[in-house]
């Protein structure tokens, strides 16, 4: 692998995270006109959002049963797992929270998920694919692929198609099922290379990342097509959550790192102001990058607002739709891709009957 090879995606990755940090320090300081979003209770419902016992997820989850939502948490670590559901009950006071073992890496372990959450025998009216890995080292999945791909595209790939036919029986024509997706801004610079999926010619981390970025927004695009193509009452979004600051960042670049001690300057600064002049808001302006909760408002937005009813094929940051990269509405890109998947998990192809 050639040092230019390795280098290029590097920059790209770093280049726009750079501009999205900038963008929401601006919006920091930017006064706020409209409040805090309120959403409808959500009593009755069911969802169920990978990677769930931490950062983004576990403020997904959090809220979403805040709002009387029964929510099971996916994810590969009991311990974790248990933990999550103890805190949120304690936050929440309610009991309709609850953990499966589901590691998005190993295709038997999705499917014995899906096999435990059908013997409950309830409805699905949300799913969200949270869970993920970034940057890190060359490794393979326990069914042999490259660890990004693997698990954050290809995991949530088969999750979505084996409860697809549970969300289209929850599904109503006044209130749709949906479908949400995270991806990131990284996908704007992700190249998809279909005939090395597995970065098998020359690994980079930040391009094997930047790729699974991409293939989710392409993947919910092409869902959302086949789905309205079957008159389905399910919908399905992809939502960009920022810079959050989460576990994920453990392996990034030391410039990363240069940042946060700069937040911890700010931090420091944005106390002295408020003891000093009483300025309440200098904290929150201080941080560069997002809380959790912050980052977890847009995928919230997704699962329960009003007006996101029977909207599907929307690119989401900040609560509003946006435009992703112009590669993601390749629409022969998009069906290539599915094809692909579906042999890489070993699932039919009924999307070959349709156009």
């Amino acid at each position: 692998m050639s040092l230019l090879s390795a280098l290029v995606p590097l920059l790209r990755v770093y280049c726009i995270g750079l501009r999205v940090i900038l963008h929401q320090l601006r919006r920091r300081f930017q006064p706020r006109c409209a409040p805090a979003s309120v959403f409808p209770t959500q009593n009755g419902k069911v969802a169920i959002v990978t990677g769930g016992t931490k950062g983004i997820g576990y403020q997904t989850v959090k809220h979403l049963a805040r709002l009387g939502m029964h929510v099971i948490i996916a994810g590969n670590s009991e311990s974790d797992g248990q933990e999550a559901v103890r805190k949120i009950k304690e936050e929440t006071l309610t009991g309709k929270v609850e953990f499966l073992y589901c590691d998005l890496a190993s295709m038997k372990s999705i499917r014995r998920f899906v096999q435990q959450f059908r013997a409950k025998n309830c409805p699905l009216h949300v799913l969200v694919n949270n869970a993920g890995v970034m940057l890190v080292p060359e490794r393979k999945t326990e069914d042999g692929f490259e660890e990004h791909f693997g698990l954050n595209y290809l995991g949530h790939f088969l999750l979505t198609n084996l409860l697809l036919d549970t969300l289209k029986q929850s599904g109503t024509h006044s209130h749709s099922a949906r479908i949400i997706t995270v991806s990131s801004a990284t996908h704007y610079v992700g190249k998809l290379h279909l005939n090395d999926l597995q970065s098998r010619c020359s690994y980079s981390p930040h391009g094997a990342y930047a790729q699974s970025k991409l293939a989710l927004v392409l993947f919910t695009y092409r869902l959302q097509h086949l789905l309205t193509a079957n008159g389905s009452h399910v919908t399905a979004n992809v939502v960009d959550p920022g810079v959050v600051n989460t576990e994920l960042y453990q392996h990034v670049f030391w410039v990363v790192k240069v940042v946060k001690w700069m937040t911890a300057w700010l931090f420091f600064k944005g106390i002295v102001n408020v003891l000093l002049y009483q300025d309440k808001s200098a904290i929150r302006r201080t941080y560069l990058s997002l809380s959790p909760e912050e980052g977890a408002s847009t995928t919230i937005y997704a699962a329960v607002s009003p007006e996101m009813e029977g909207a599907g094929g929307c690119y989401l940051y900040n609560e509003e739709r946006t435009k992703s990269a112009d590669v993601a509405y390749d629409e022969e890109l998009q069906r290539r891709l599915w094809t692909e998947s579906c042999k890489m998990v070993g699932i039919s192809d009924e999307a070959s009957r349709l156009p």
